[in-house]
C-alpha cells in the first residue's frame, strides 16, 4: 500500500511541478537558509526574578530546581539577554516554547505538583504567561531578535487547553478557556460546546480518534465550533500583530487537516513570508499514518518536523546502524514530499531523550550535527546541544530532557561547528536547496554531495575507525580542496583528479570519528 501511495505522491508532485514551470524539485526553493534554535523558555535563563512566583499563580516555582515539573525561572527577559550568544552560532530563527497564558493552578498527580512550565496547558491564548513576563517583555524580545537578524517562531498549541476531569471540576482548572480574561467555559461546564467529550485516545493509529478524543487528559478543543475557530484565529492574528515570524504547530495530527489549512490561510493573509511547520509525530518507516503525514505536509500550508529522518539519525549515530539506513530514508522522503527542502530536521527535542542521553559520545554528536547542518531541510538545534546538555535520569525522558541551561560557553567544539556550518549554509544554495547524491556508503562511512548549479559541497563522515576509500566520483573540478572546517572534526585535505572523463578522488584516507567538508564556494 505504501508503494502505491509513493507512486501517487510522486506522480502528483510531478504534475504540480510541470504546471508550475519548475523543471525539478531542486527549483522548489526554501525561502532562505534558516537555522533554527529551539528554546524552552522556562529552562533557558532567568532575567527577571520578580516573576518567578507571581501572586496570581503562586506555589508553582521551585528555586531548588529539584522538582522537574515546576517552573524554574527562565523568562523572556533572560532569553532577550542571551540573544547575542544565540546569534553567535549563526542562528536565523528562535523557536520558543509556548508563552501564552497557562493555568494558574497546578495539576496534582500522585501528590506531586505539575506546573505548566512547558507552556502546553493554555488557559488564555490572548495573554502572556506571567511567569515569563508581560506583553512589553515579549515585544522587546521580538524587537531585539529582529535587530540581530533573527526571526521569532512561536510554538502554538490550538488542539487543547489543560488537564481536565469531567467528574472532578476542581481538578486543576478543568480545561478552562479564557478570551483575554473572560471565561468562555470549562470541560465540565461547556454550554458553548467548546470541547469534544469522547474520552481519551486509545487507538493511536485511528486518525478520527486522534482528532476527536482527548490527548491523554487534555481538554480537546473542537475546531469545527465557529466560536473556537474564530477564537483561535483571532489569537494567532494577535501574536502576528506582535511581529512573530512563524508558527510551530503542536500536535498537528490531532486536528482536522482542513481546519489546519484554513488556519494557515489565516496566517498567510496577514504575513506572506512565514515559517510554518507542524509536529506530526511518526513511529518509523512503517507508521500506518505516514501517508496522512505526507498529505498534511503537501496540502495544508504547513511543512512538518522530519521525524522519519530524525529516527534514522538517532539509529545511525546513536545506536550504531549503518549509513544505508540514513541514505534510504533520505531517498524515500525526497520522493514523497513535494518540497523536502522545507522539512524541519533535528537530532532531538523536548519530547525525546537528548542525544547524549541516548549515546554519551561527543564525537557521534558532532557527526550528527554536521549531518543535520549539511543535509536537505531546515535544521533545528535544541537548546544546550552546543553545551553538551543532557540528563540521564529515567533514561533522559521528559521532563529530564529539559534541564536548566548551565553555561553559555562560545568556545565549545559543538558551538563552533554550528557557527561554521551556519555560515556555509548562508554562502551556498547547494546546502539550502541543492540535490543530494550519495557518492559512497558503508556501515561507517557516508560521502555525499550537495549541488546547485556550479556550487558543490562534498561531505565525508566516518563514524568508525580510520579507513581508506579507493575511489569516489565528484562534481568538484580537478584541484586541491582544504577542509572547510579547518580540521575541527579531524577533516582532511581533498585532491581531485581527472580520469576517464570523470572527476575522481582516489585513495581518500579518513581518520576515525571525523567529518570533512569540501566546497568550491568561496567566502564572500
Amino acid at each position: 500500500m505504501r508503494k502505491n501511495l509513493k507512486a501517487f505522491v510522486a506522480l502528483f508532485a510531478a504534475i504540480l511541478l510541470f504546471f508550475s514551470g519548475c523543471s525539478s524539485k531542486q527549483e522548489a526553493k526554501a525561502p532562505k537558509s534558516e537555522v533554527i534554535y529551539q528554546v524552552m523558555v522556562d529552562r533557558f535563563y532567568n532575567g527577571d526574578p520578580s516573576n518567578d512566583d507571581p501572586e496570581v499563580s503562586k506555589g508553582m516555582f521551585d528555586p531548588t530546581h529539584t522538582n522537574w515539573r515546576m517552573y524554574w525561572g527562565g523568562d523572556l527577559k533572560g532569553l532577550t539577554e542571551k540573544i547575542p550568544y544565540i546569534k553567535g552560532m549563526g542562528v536565523t530563527a528562535i523557536w520558543i516554547s509556548p508563552v501564552v497564558d497557562n493555568i494558574n493552578k497546578p495539576a496534582v498527580y500522585n501528590g506531586e505538583i505539575n506546573a505548566p512550565y512547558h507552556g502546553y496547558w493554555a488557559r488564555d491564548f490572548k495573554r502572556v504567561e506571567e511567569h515569563f513576563g508581560t506583553w512589553e517583555d515579549f515585544d522587546n524580545f521580538v524587537k531585539v531578535a529582529h535587530e540581530n537578524g533573527i526571526k521569532v517562531i512561536l510554538d502554538f498549541a490550538p488542539n487543547h487547553t489543560s488537564p481536565a476531569d469531567e467528574e472532578n471540576p476542581d481538578f486543576a482548572e478543568n480545561g478552562a478557556l479564557y478570551d483575554d480574561g473572560k471565561l468562555l467555559g470549562t470541560y465540565s461546564n461547556d454550554s458553548l460546546k467548546l470541547f469534544h467529550h469522547n474520552g481519551s485516545i486509545s487507538n493511536w493509529n485511528n486518525l478520527k480518534e486522534l482528532q476527536d478524543k482527548n490527548l491523554f487528559d487534555l481538554a480537546d478543543l473542537d475546531q469545527s465550533n465557529p466560536i473556537v475557530d474564530k477564537y483561535l484565529k483571532d489569537s494567532i492574528k494577535l501574536w502576528f500583530n506582535h511581529e512573530i515570524d512563524g508558527v510551530r504547530l503542536d500536535a498537528a495530527k490531532h486536528m482536522p487537516m482542513e481546519w489546519v489549512k484554513s488556519f494557515a490561510n489565516t496566517i498567510y493573509s496577514i504575513k506572506k513570508d512565514v515559517l510554518l511547520f507542524g509536529e506530526w509525530m511518526l513511529s518509523g518507516p512503517t507508521d500506518p499514518l505516514y501517508g496522512y503525514n505526507i498529505q498534511f505536509a503537501n496540502t495544508t500550508g504547513f511543512s512538518v518536523l522530519d521525524f522519519m529522518l530524525n529516527g534514522a539519525i538517532r539509529d545511525v549515530f546513536g545506536k550504531g546502524y549503518g549509513f544505508e539506513r540514513l541514505n534510504d530514508t533520505l531517498e524515500d522522503t525526497n520522493k514523497d514530499y513535494e518540497n523536502p527542502y522545507k522539512l524541519v530536521t533535528f537530532i532531538d527535542n523536548h519530547d525525546m531523550p537528548r542525544f547524549l542521553s541516548l549515546n554519551n559520545d561527543k564525537d557521534k554528536l558532532h557527526e550528527a550535527i554536521a549531518f543535520v547542518m549539511t543535509t536537505r531541510g531546515i535544521p533545528v538545534i535544541y537548546y544546550g546541544t552546543e553545551q553538551y546538555l543532557h540528563n540521564d535520569t529515567n533514561g533522559g525522558n521528559d521532563p529530564y530532557n529539559r534541564p536548566m541551561m548551565e553555561k553559555f560557553d562560545e568556545s565549545t567544539k559543538a558551538y563552533t561547528l554550528i557557527k561554521e556550518l551556519s555560515r556555509l549554509r548562508q554562502l551556498t544554495p547547494a546546502l539550502q536547496y541543492g540535490t543530494t547524491t550519495a557518492r559512497y556508503i558503508s556501515d561507517d562511512v557516508y560521502i555525499y554531495e550537495r549541488q546547485y548549479g556550479k556550487d558543490v559541497v562534498l561531505v565525508a563522515i566516518n563514524k568508525g575507525e580510520k579507513t581508506t576509500v579507493k575511489a569516489v566520483k565528484t562534481s568538484l573540478r580537478k584541484g586541491i580542496y582544504k577542509d572547510y572546517l579547518k580540521g575541527l572534526l579531524e577533516g582532511v585535505e581533498l585532491k581531485v583528479t581527472k580520469g576517464n572523463g570523470e572527476n575522481l578522488v582516489q585513495g581518500l584516507t579518513l581518520p576515525g570519528d571525523s567529518v570533512s567538508v569540501w566546497t568550491n564556494v568561496k567566502a564572500k
